[in-house]
C-alpha cells in the first residue's frame, strides 16, 4: 500500500494476476515436508484450519462454498489460501471481485513466519490451480499488493501472469475511485462490484 502525500488521500495500487487454463502449472514444491489438502464444508477435518485463523470466519467462508487449500507440516498448517467462486470484498479498495463461473478467486494467503523461505506458497498455489483444472475452470486469479514483493515472487513462480492493476484512490476515508488498466492482450478484464 503506497499513501500518496498528505493526509487525507490513501493510495492502494494492486497487481492482478491470472492463469488461464489449460496453462502448463509449473511442478513447485515446498522445500520442507508437507502434506497438502483441499477443505470444504464436508471435509471431516476442516477444522485444521480454524487452528491458523478462527473457526467462525473459517465456518463463514465454507458456508459460502469456498475452499482452503492447505498444506500441513506434522499435522499443523504452515501455508494456506483460500478459493472462491463467488463474489469476495477486497477491503483495501472497498469493492469486491466477482469471478465469472468459469473463474475462481484465490485469495488471503499465509505462510507461518517460521515456514517462510521454504517455497510453501507457490506450492499452495499450485494445488489450487490443479484443484481448478480438475472443475474445468478457464481462469484462476490472484490480486497482490505493488509493493508486496515476496508475495509477487511466488505468484509469479507458481505461473501466474500480471494481467492488469487496479489503482484506488480514496479520499476523506470515504469517497473512493478505482482506476483500472486494460488488461494484457487475450486476458479477460477483472470484474469488480460495490461492496454495499
Amino acid at each position: 500500500m503506497r499513501l500518496v502525500p498528505g493526509f487525507l488521500l490513501k493510495r492502494v495500487e494492486l497487481c492482478l494476476y491470472d492463469f488461464l487454463y489449460p496453462g502448463e502449472i509449473p511442478p513447485v514444491e515446498a522445500r520442507l515436508e508437507v502434506e497438502h489438502r483441499v477443505l470444504d464444508r464436508t471435509s471431516p477435518d476442516r477444522d485444521l484450519i480454524a487452528q491458523a485463523q478462527g473457526a467462525i470466519l473459517a465456518s463463514e467462508r465454507f458456508e459460502r462454498g469456498e475452499r482452503c487449500f492447505v498444506a500441513l507440516h506434522r499435522g499443523r498448517p504452515v501455508s494456506y489460501i483460500w478459493g472462491a467462486r463467488g463474489s469476495v470484498g477486497v477491503e483495501e479498495i472497498a469493492m469486491a471481485v466477482r469471478p465469472d463461473p468459469s473463474e475462481a478467486y484465490l485469495y488471503d494467503a499465509f505462510t507461518q513466519p517460521a515456514w517462510r523461505g521454504k517455497n510453501l506458497y507457490p506450492a499452495v498455489l499450485r494445488r489450487a490451480l490443479e484443484h481448478g483444472r480438475g472443475l474445468g475452470l478457464r481462469r484462476s486469479m490472484i490480486f497482490v499488493g505493488a509493493d508486496n514483493t515476496a508475495s509477487r515472487r511466488g505468484v509469479e513462480k507458481a505461473g501466474f501472469t500480471l494481467f492488469q492493476t487496479l489503482n484506488y484512490t480514496r479520499f476523506l476515508f470515504v469517497f473512493g475511485w478505482p482506476e483500472l488498466s486494460p488488461p494484457l492482450a487475450g486476458h479477460p478484464p477483472a470484474a469488480f462490484v460495490s461492496l454495499a
